[in-house]
């Protein structure tokens, strides 16, 4: 055999196994890394002159199942927006209570009803006149938080979502970077695994937040879309608008998600944001409309032209003898924030019964009945129209909304034990195999032993020949 053909083969030898020896230790260094995938060093055959002339050491690349990772990406997506769900109806279940709970608006607007009750049976009686007003304070206080509540949870939902947009914006400029360098390493010839792995930890954040499809150029850039196809990234990232509001309530203009000054607010359903839009536009309006529905009903039950009450005049509405004020029943976006006991009654509790002059303790009896009376409530709040008493409509809406908790709750726990599962499966496929690599350190350094042996022995026997010269 020609020597220096023995020579260019152990020379290429020892190259490809100390490449490979760098890449099984980088894999062993960062097997516990999120994010990193596992490299290799492809080998194969070189030819020189039609002949074998040792090992061709390739460009370090990533091992990988792209089919995995686009269904682990879903999985996330999905995951996230059961997740984001669940946490805020938590937030409102916390704020409306259990449905046999104690203080929510059923136990309260039951105090109420049994305080009236109870001064029915007393009439003139001045602690139980104060206890029914009191009572009825306690109920409008229950209202007014509630509808508050609403209104911070909606507030913290549209924080949520500016923080998401900018993570999302952040990401995409990221993944736009990264196409840039891994076009020019790839023209290069030289390895682009780490950008890569870079790459799609920010699509990996995308996605989680708005769902996305991918796909990747021959030139190595990634193009990056919404789950509907419109374009995140190309040749530059696109830009996500929002801006976050100052105040909320339940009339405030809230804004639109912009892509690029367009508004996409009614196409993203998916993702972290999906779900924020979705409690902040959907579900949280839909709980101040049945809120809306049980005040009016309310305000309208506890009249009565005998009642000694005054107009308050804190409203639109015309609310003298009525034991509520403070209402625009006509075209009040949120009565619930607004209800209060009609001043001039709490003044003077007495009045329940009419005029001092001439008190009427049928007044209060009234009032009981028609706070027991079935009622017409209009569709509303994904309630459907129905007739019942305040204390039914209002368990209704409890209920619906328990309801819908525990669905979120089951939904969340199936979907992240999912997502677990797609992790677990990638991470065997995509990530580091400690014990393969460590078969792969022996492998690569017998190699690199054999091909030194060589190199020793070529050299041993040049050093003859020139003796013999």
């Amino acid at each position: 055999m020609d020597l220096s053909i023995s020579l260019r083969n152990a020379l290429s030898g020892l190259q490809a196994a100390q490449a490979s020896l760098s890449v099984v230790a980088s894999n062993i260094s960062n097997a516990q890394t999120p994010g990193y995938s596992q490299e290799t060093v492809p080998l194969s055959t070189k030819v020189v002159g039609g002949q074998s002339a040792g090992v061709q050491d390739g460009v370090t690349q990533r091992e990988l199942n792209a089919t995995l990772n686009a269904a682990a990406r879903e999985q996330d997506t999905t995951a996230s927006a059961a997740t984001t769900t669940n946490d805020y109806y938590q937030q409102i279940q916390n704020l409306f209570g259990q449905i046999n709970g104690t203080g929510t608006l059923t136990s309260v607007f039951n105090s109420f009803s049994s305080a009236l009750q109870t001064l029915s049976t007393t009439p003139q009686d001045p602690v139980a006149q104060q206890a029914a007003v009191a009572a009825g304070q306690t109920l409008a206080q229950t209202l007014n938080n509630l509808s508050s509540g609403i209104q911070q949870i909606r507030a913290s939902a549209d924080s949520d979502i500016a923080g998401n947009v900018a993570t999302v914006n952040q990401a995409l400029q990221t993944i736009a970077a990264d196409n840039i360098q891994i076009e020019h390493l790839q023209a290069d010839g030289q390895s682009t695994a780490a950008l890569e792995d870079q790459r799609d930890q920010a699509l990996d954040q995308v996605s989680k937040a708005i769902g996305v499809q991918s796909f990747v150029r021959t030139n190595g850039a990634m193009v990056v879309l919404t789950s509907n196809g419109q374009v995140l990234v190309d040749s530059n990232a696109a830009q996500l608008g929002y801006t976050q509001s100052g105040t909320v309530n339940a009339g405030s203009p809230l804004s639109a998600l912009t892509l690029n000054g367009t508004d996409i607010t009614s196409g993203v359903t998916t993702g972290s944001i999906g779900a924020l839009l979705a409690m902040r536009d959907q579900t949280l309006p839909n709980l101040t409309t049945q809120l809306n529905q049980f005040t009016n009903n309310l305000f309208n039950a506890t009249q009565s032209p005998a009642l000694a009450t005054t107009n308050s005049g804190l409203g639109v509405t015309n609310d003298a003898n009525h034991f509520f004020a403070n209402l625009n029943t006509a075209a009040g976006v949120d009565n619930a924030s607004t209800i209060e006991v009609n001043p001039s009654l709490v003044a003077s509790p007495g009045l329940l019964d009419g005029p001092a002059a001439n008190p009427n303790p049928a007044i209060t009896q009234t009032l009981v009945q028609n706070l027991n009376n079935p009622q017409a409530f209009a569709a509303g709040g994904g309630l459907p129209a129905t007739t019942a008493t305040l204390s039914g409509y209002a368990s209704q809406a409890i209920s619906q909304l328990a309801t819908a908790a525990a669905t979120a709750s089951s939904n969340s726990t199936f979907q992240t034990n999912l997502q677990t599962q797609f992790a677990a499966q990638a991470s065997t496929v995509n990530g580091v195999n400690l014990d393969q690599q460590l078969e792969k350190l022996t492998e690569f350094q017998n190699m690199y032993a054999a091909s030194a042996h060589v190199l020793s022995t070529v050299n041993a026997m040049f050093q003859t020949l020139f003796q013999i010269q």
